[in-house]
């Protein structure tokens, strides 16, 4: 449970802000919108880019409020989704970093039946859940929330909602903004979101390496001198 702590502090803040939007990544969600949404009315256009970010921003801040509720209802630790979450996310930037997202490689599939859906069906799923909000997000979210205190813990609050409202934007704009872009600019930005991605997985799964051995040290039994 969080507790009482010192006042967060601006890198903080920062982190952890820029932190979600390399996971979260709009620029790619973005691409995908923008092709399978070509031809759509710009009121559609803003209405399933609310719904998507809306979403996304839903499920990010359920799992950051009830996440320790779900770990005591599956029965595993903090510390084990603090390593899940460095993995998933080290994966995802290492695609990110060689052009291969996993998003992208099943792109033209969710532009399939996303055309074939109308936009209040297809702005929940697949865009929001799990375009934007997948896995590497959701646990991103949990791991953030560890041992954390109120103050903190309501920064990583609003560092959800000010990035679900960044993502409307990205979607909003989608169209515009990789008609500006193009090709090469859209393909630097992506490899620069994986390259901080990379290091914010790298650091979870040091701390992770950290909060284990700190747990072997306290669970060891002090070793019993005896006396002839």
């Amino acid at each position: 449970m969080p507790h009482i702590g010192p006042l967060p502090t601006w890198s903080f803040a920062l982190g952890v802000t820029t932190s979600l939007f390399s996971v979260l990544n709009p620029i790619s969600s973005a691409a995908i919108f923008a092709g399978a949404t070509a031809g759509m009315e710009r009121t559609a256009l803003r209405r399933s880019a609310r719904k998507a970010a809306l979403t996304a921003g839903a499920a990010m801040l359920g799992f950051a409020l009830v996440g320790q509720f779900i770990f005591s209802l599956f029965g595993f630790t903090a510390l084990a989704m603090r390593f899940v979450g460095g993995v998933l996310l080290l994966y995802r930037s290492i695609g990110m970093l060689y052009g291969e997202d996993p998003r992208e490689r099943s792109s033209e599939n969710e532009k399939a039946e996303a055309r074939s859906k109308l936009p209040e069906d297809f702005a929940i799923i697949p865009f929001g859940i799990p375009l934007v909000a997948g896995p590497g997000t959701i646990s991103t979210v949990m791991g953030m929330i560890v041992h954390l205190g109120w103050l903190e813990y309501g920064v990583v609050l609003l560092a959800i909602l000010l990035n679900a409202w960044i993502v409307y934007l990205f979607l909003r704009k989608a169209p515009a903004v990789f008609s500006r872009l193009g090709a090469i600019g859209t393909n630097v930005v992506n490899k620069l979101m994986g390259l901080i991605l990379a290091a914010v997985a790298m650091q979870f799964l040091i701390n992770g390496v950290k909060e284990l051995y700190i747990e072997i040290q306290q669970a060891t039994p002090p070793a019993v001198v005896t006396t002839q």
